[in-house]
């Protein structure tokens, strides 16, 4: 080392050892937040829109009533593609020549016990003892019609409900102690539904206190015209709905209304396959 430092001395430098110089690093201070206002944007200055015209109050309107035609709904016997229309009488080409309620041809006379019951026949008559002919018939037993061969007189068989020629059936019967108008006291009085298979018709009842009882049948008649020709129908019996008819026309009886004298029809040509439907009146008034 005292060589090396006689060495420098003789170059002319500095045998003083260097110092080192420690370098500090500034501590890092936070800058203060700078406050930045914001921009006044300019007023653009504006004219106020003109006030528009006040709209008219709104005027109500009477609203006109429309009248609104009701429409049929097709029945069952009715297609859609055909469409019943109403036509004048001749065109229709039918008028009903009776309708009328059918009298009952039995009257109750007497009764044993609940049971059975006595029917009198009014539409024959004994010519010696000027009466009618009686008939016992038990309940809810059908019976069947037979004429002797040589008096020609009726009388009644039990049967079945299969018998196709069964003729009446007695369905209920009861009797009831009612006190009479003209006295005090008070009469039994039968009250029995009967059901006549060779009429049709729905049953209807029969008392003692009536003479001429009414069945709830009618007898329903009909002239079809066409043209010069004339031809007759008795529907008497027979259901609504049954076809009748002929030559192209063919009718069905819809609807009977018997307190009103109305018959609703409805007619189809067979030809165009069109429907008319109409309410005929019977011929008399009630």
């Amino acid at each position: 080392m005292i060589f090396r430092e006689k060495i420098v001395e003789l170059l002319g430098g500095s045998t003083k050892p260097e110092e080192i110089v420690k370098q500090e690093i500034p501590q890092v201070v936070t800058p203060q937040p700078v406050k930045v206002e914001p921009k006044t944007l300019e007023a653009i200055p504006f004219e106020p829109l003109p006030d528009k015209p006040a709209a008219p109050p709104p005027v109500l309107e009477k609203e006109e009533k429309k009248e609104v035609a009701l429409v049929q709904k097709p029945t069952n016997q009715e297609t859609q593609s055909e469409k019943v229309e109403k036509i004048p009488e001749p065109t229709f080409g039918l008028i009903c020549t009776k309708y009328e309620k059918i009298p009952s041809r039995f009257r109750l006379a007497s009764w044993e016990g609940v049971k059975k019951v006595e029917l009198e026949d009014l539409s024959k008559i004994d010519p010696v003892t000027k009466k009618h002919p009686r008939y016992w018939l038990r309940l809810r037993i059908p019976y069947k019609e037979l004429i002797h061969v040589t008096s020609k007189e009726s009388f009644f068989r039990p049967t079945n409900m299969q018998d196709p020629n069964k003729r009446l059936l007695v369905q209920s019967f009861e009797v009831k102690k009612e006190a009479l108008s003209y006295s005090t006291l008070k009469k039994p009085i039968g009250y029995l539904i009967l059901r006549d298979f060779k009429m049709g018709g729905p049953p209807f009842q029969l008392t003692s206190e009536m003479d001429s009882p009414m069945t709830s049948s009618y007898y329903l008649h009909f002239e079809q015209i066409m043209g010069p020709k004339k031809f007759f129908h008795d529907l008497t019996g027979k259901r609504n709905g049954h076809k009748f008819g002929g030559w192209g026309i063919e009718y069905q009886v819809t609807n009977q209304n018997f307190v009103q004298n109305k018959i609703t029809v409805l007619r189809k040509d067979l030809k165009t396959l069109k429907l008319a439907k109409k309410d005929l009146s019977g011929p008399t008034s009630l």
